[in-house]
Order: structure tokens, then sequence, then C-alpha cells
């Protein structure tokens, strides 16, 4: 189960560097692969998966708020939570 936890981080950027590619790519040029994006996720993730998991445990207090209103929380916090994960790719991107 362990390993598939550390996998699924490896490949927790693979949607965003698939946008990423997607943008780059000129007008009537074929789609980028899948698998690119795939590749490009596990290399940006390599030595930062520590870091993504403790910054998914940063909001663990806030969904159990979250919880506590009968999930009216919920529709601040999920925006919330893909705006800062969308901003740590942006930073994963810069380191490298």
């Amino acid at each position: 189960m362990v390993p598939g936890i550390i996998k699924a981080y490896a490949y927790s950027q693979t949607f965003y560097a698939y946008k990423d590619l997607l943008a780059a790519t000129p007008a009537g040029q074929a789609r980028p692969r899948y698998r690119d994006a795939v590749t490009r996720s596990r290399q940006l993730m390599h030595g930062h998966k520590w870091q993504l998991f403790v910054l998914h445990l940063s909001f663990l207090g806030w969904e159990l708020l979250s919880i506590l209103t009968a999930g009216i929380g919920q529709l601040w916090l999920v925006p919330y939570i893909y705006g800062v994960l969308a901003n740590y790719y942006d930073n994963l991107q810069a380191i490298n």
C-alpha cells in the first residue's frame, strides 16, 4: 500500500504538466502524449514527495472544521486547496 501512495504523489502533478504541454504545443501539431506528462510529473516530484505530503497534512484541520459545518465550509476550502496545489506546481516549475 505504501509504494502505491508514493507513486500517487509522484504522479500528482500530471494534470498540470499536461496542461502546460498542451499550452506549449503550436496550433496544427499533434497533441502531446499523456505519457510525457506522467514523465514530467515524476521528474518534478523527485525529492519533493514529502513536501507535498506535509502540505496535504496542513489541510487536515481545515477539513475537520469544514465537516463540523455540515460540509458548507467545503465551498471555500476546495477552491483554496486547488489554488494552493496549482501554486505548488508553479513553484516546482521554478525550482526545476
